[in-house]
């Protein structure tokens, strides 16, 4: 299988993504799928971060030896914020760490609780969809507002996915439901805790502010996503110049969920010293704790 794609990679050459979704979250692909559509695209290195889990690691970590990918484990765990999801994403956590399956297990139940919350207000606004519907779109323990708005759009209620989350279920709607969970501090400190590096996901997608961030690294971040789709040209230069100020590794790549989708697996070009830089970033980290 590993002549199919081979190819030559210096020491520090080749590209990384270190952003993508499965179906074990919000994405529309199998593990085993990403994995050969990542080969395909000529990465040398991907981390998958489905929201809330990293199931998706324990199942790709065999296969994509197979076929010469390197992976690392990653996650992309939402804090809240004054009422506001902060998306942070921990790289080389232990996934068999207990205070961190721990919390995962009781974001799973807080996510349930979320969808109901807003199931209910749709049907009181007529909106006929049941959580045995919604939940049927769920390939893996990781339901959310995505799975509503494929309802949404399969029982016809709106034209697509985007008008689910402008009409109803987007920051402010009328079927919007708050989040609950640990806030960024605390956050950090799990991933922390768990031997990963804590990185803050695309900041200009999630509207923070420039002292937002300085906060952020008061609080122990340690990387920031630099290369990102929503973050081009001057922006992008913006938030690299940011993240030298501040000492903070500039991670990112293509936050892919679909096929279909603008921005594929690699779509960023991301160097793999990226990945190099991780890992010594973790080094420091882990001799400065013990």
């Amino acid at each position: 299988m590993q002549k199919m794609f081979s190819t030559i990679i210096t020491e520090n050459g080749g590209y990384a993504d270190l952003h993508m979704h499965t179906k074990l979250s919000d994405g529309t692909l199998s593990v085993d799928e990403l994995l050969m559509l990542c080969k395909r695209k000529g990465l040398r290195c991907i981390s998958i971060t489905d929201h809330d889990n990293l199931d998706s690691y324990k199942l790709a970590e065999e296969p994509a030896k197979e076929i010469g990918l390197e992976i690392i484990p990653g996650i992309e765990i939402s804090a809240v914020w004054q009422g506001k999801d902060i998306h942070i994403l921990g790289y080389f956590c232990d996934p068999t760490n207990l205070a961190l399956n721990m919390e995962l297990e009781d974001f799973a139940k807080q996510r349930i609780a979320r969808v109901k919350a807003i199931i209910k207000k749709l049907n009181a606004l007529g909106i006929g969809i049941t959580f045995e519907k919604v939940h049927s779109y769920c390939k893996g323990k990781i339901i959310g507002r995505p799975h509503i708005a494929m309802s949404l759009v399969d029982e016809e209620y709106i034209s697509n996915f985007s008008e689910a989350f402008t009409k109803y279920l987007g920051d402010g709607c009328i079927a919007f439901v708050e989040k609950k969970g640990l806030n960024p501090q605390e956050t950090i400190r799990l991933i922390e805790n768990a031997g990963g590096i804590a990185v803050l996901a695309h900041p200009y997608k999630s509207g923070l502010s420039d002292k937002f961030i300085e906060n952020m690294v008061e609080w122990g971040i340690q990387g920031m996503e630099v290369y990102s789709p929503a973050q081009k040209g001057a922006v992008g230069r913006k938030y690299k110049e940011m993240a030298q100020r501040f000492g903070l590794v500039g991670t990112g790549g293509s936050d892919f969920h679909t096929e279909n989708g603008t921005y594929p697996p690699g779509c960023m070009k991301m160097p793999y010293t990226v990945v190099q830089a991780l890992r010594e970033r973790r080094e420091k980290s882990r001799a400065e704790w013990f």
